[in-house]
């Protein structure tokens, strides 16, 4: 850690409010998994292109995250199954900051990424009728009784792009904690790539150069994939038994 925080204090720093031109709350994703040995190198290789995001003199930022879904995980399932117009509902609290959001993370047909959400004063265990409210203003309404079914904690390094709308993120430390029972990825990183339209990114002509590809498997269906042996996975399957030869442990 003290490695990846003299690296991370070469960037230029950038503060939450300075990057409210990048919340990017529609937008196209791009995803990568990394070895946390490769961190420091792809953060020094992109130095020169990114501001990092500094809030109360941190560099690294904690996030606490609660999944709903159904009983018997219908919304699992839509992502499963390959479903466009496919949705998740989370309540995120942001730990530095101290705000907490509860959001409607959608994927259109079209494969953006599109955010509804509403601050809340804390990560609620149940949802509340004003929560519920918002649920039906912004999905189809097809399910309800949404339960808590995983919590997740991750800390984030975000980049903001010095010339273009683009926001990186990178997540390391991954946790999962579901009916008592916690599971950590601790060697793995997350990358996000957070465009308005898929334009040239540093990040991404660097992934080109590393040959790393591209993975889709969101952090809500690995969490409930590693620690819910009984849930149907048979479509995530050969990416799981990829990161598990990597060494990631997914099981």
């Amino acid at each position: 850690m003290k490695d990846l925080t003299l690296t991370l204090s070469n960037f230029v720093p950038i503060s939450l409010e300075a990057m409210e031109h990048v919340k990017l709350l529609d937008r196209f994703d791009t995803k990568y998994i990394i070895h946390e040995d490769q961190l420091k190198e792809y953060l020094e290789a992109i130095g020169s292109q990114y501001m990092l995001l500094v809030i109360g003199g941190k560099l690294v930022h904690p996030y606490e995250t609660l999944y709903f879904d159904t009983p018997d995980f219908h919304l699992y399932y839509m992502h499963h199954s390959g479903m466009l117009n496919r949705y998740k509902l989370r309540c995120r609290k942001y730990v530095n900051s101290g705000i907490s959001y509860f959001e409607v993370k959608s994927k259109t047909n079209t494969r953006r990424t599109i955010k509804n959400r509403m601050q809340v004063d804390d990560i609620p265990e149940m949802l509340t009728p004003t929560l519920n409210q918002y649920i039906t203003d912004h999905t189809p309404g097809v399910y309800h009784d949404y339960i808590p079914v995983l919590r997740v904690f991750f800390d984030r390094i975000t980049l903001v792009n010095k010339l273009a709308n683009e926001r990186l993120t990178f997540d390391i430390n991954l946790r999962y904690k579901r009916n008592g029972i916690e599971k950590k990825l601790l060697n793995m990183v997350i990358v996000e790539v957070k465009q308005e339209k898929h334009t040239v990114s540093p990040l991404r002509e660097l992934m080109k150069t590393k040959r790393q590809s591209q993975d889709y498997l969101s952090k809500y269906c690995m969490g409930l994939t590693c620690l819910n042996k009984g849930l149907k996975k048979n479509h995530f399957k050969q990416k799981i038994n990829t990161l598990n030869k990597l060494g990631y442990d997914i099981h």
